[in-house]
């Protein structure tokens, strides 16, 4: 969940609660990774609310802790993991869970508390279990991360009764369609959102009067939706909604006792972070005066022939020149590490060239190149931009005009979506 609005964050407090809860009751060892979150997007205050939150439930139930985020925080190690704004380097993450797989033994049981459930009852419907079904509309689903079996939805599905008074907590989608929407009709209204992802996704309705009757149906506009179920919760259970004193909550100073604390598995990341930046120090000159060298050759090479070419042209645009830095960078490990400083050069110099030439024309307007339509090889040149090269700068492009949005994120999916459209092709 993005905890990214304080007027949301009661139901993150209601459904963090739940949470563990539910992990209390199984009486296993439990371990809770607290990790960064430095995506500049997210309210801060909701943040460390929720951070707060998380640990004084370990501490009340006694459940194993890793506090990644205290720890990033102390070192002062928050820029360190700025490279997309979520995902810290696989290395360090992988030497954590080899520590974590090291020490299960001496993880903790949680406390003894005298306390029973009193979570509602959770449902997880699928889709398969809902009335109206039309056999002819499943599909396979599959990703790097999971797979699912999802129903195109083009009808209006019912509820069987059994499923009758219970709430509607989450939709559970998987959509490949821009401009789709999902609809629940409910008898005190209806609940409609929006979908323009392209991988599995569950989403929070945040509203809990969606009550199922006989009259409850779910459906899709505009385009059909993937579906593949929902989350549902029984009326009867605590469902959290005292009134919670934001200023009290995020002043608790929560203290881990030593049984449960196990930051100490934490590697001396600060001490990679200082390899690395020497490594760059030395090596970032030596790369970019090679790849200044590279655009400088190209610069004049394109000047010489793009006044004549539509093919030129086209390459010469920033998706194109990123996305064929991309697959070049992307065949040696030195070319993935160095990639964003790559791809930071080329989108700096193309701006340094735009504003050059907006400044030439502006001086002398003879000077403007005419439309691509007017070259002879236009209609040949539309072809550089069903290119490999062009579609992955399109989607970097793309990814970066909505970071804010989770563009880099989506970036991986679109970027395998891509290059399996490109191996269908040859294929």
């Amino acid at each position: 969940m993005f905890y990214n609005s304080l007027e949301l964050f009661s139901k993150s407090y209601q459904i963090i609660n739940w949470l563990y809860k539910e992990l209390y009751f199984l009486n296993k060892k439990v371990l809770c990774f607290l990790f960064p979150n430095p995506q500049k997007w997210h309210n801060i205050q909701c943040s460390k609310l929720v951070y707060v939150l998380h640990k004084k439930l370990i501490n009340k139930y006694g459940f194993n802790i890793i506090d990644l985020n205290e720890y990033y925080l102390k070192k002062n190690l928050y820029d360190f993991i700025r490279r997309d704004e979520a995902h810290d380097f696989d290395f360090i993450m992988r030497e954590i869970g080899e520590e974590i797989a090291n020490n299960i033994e001496n993880f903790s049981l949680p406390r003894k508390i005298d306390i029973q459930n009193d979570n509602p009852n959770f449902i997880a419907l699928n889709v398969k279990e809902m009335k109206n079904i039309d056999e002819n509309n499943f599909k396979n689903k599959t990703s790097w991360l999971c797979q699912e079996e999802i129903y195109e939805l083009k009808n209006e599905l019912k509820f069987k009764s059994i499923y009758h008074n219970n709430i509607i907590l989450g939709v559970h989608t998987w959509n490949n369609q821009d401009n789709s929407e999902i609809e629940i009709k409910n008898d005190i209204g209806n609940f409609n959102r929006n979908l323009n992802h392209s991988f599995s996704f569950f989403f929070d309705t945040y509203n809990r009067n969606i009550k199922i009757t006989k009259n409850t149906t779910i459906l899709s506009k505009n385009n059909p939706v993937g579906f593949v179920g929902l989350l549902l919760a029984s009326t009867e259970g605590n469902y959290h909604n005292e009134n919670i004193d934001f200023k009290a909550l995020i002043k608790e100073n929560i203290e881990i006792e030593k049984e449960y604390n196990f930051n100490h598995l934490i590697p001396s990341i600060e001490w990679y972070k200082e390899i690395i930046d020497e490594y760059c120090s030395i090596m970032d000159p030596i790369k970019l005066a090679s790849l200044q060298n590279q655009i400088n050759a190209l610069k004049t090479q394109l000047s010489n022939t793009q006044a004549n070419s539509a093919k030129a042209r086209i390459q010469n645009q920033l998706s194109y020149k990123l996305g064929q830095n991309m697959i070049i960078n992307s065949k040696n490990i030195f070319g993935i590490i160095f990639m964003p400083i790559y791809l930071l050069s080329i989108f700096l110099n193309y701006k340094k060239e735009q504003k050059i030439y907006k400044q030439k024309i502006k001086k002398d307007p003879s000077l403007k190149l005419p439309p691509l339509e007017s070259y002879p090889d236009y209609n040949e040149a539309l072809k550089f931009k069903e290119h490999l090269s062009y579609k992955l700068g399109e989607a970097l492009i793309k990814a970066n005009n909505n970071w804010y949005g989770g563009g880099y994120i989506k970036l991986w999916f679109e970027i395998r979506r891509i290059k399996k459209e490109f191996k269908n092709k040859k294929a």
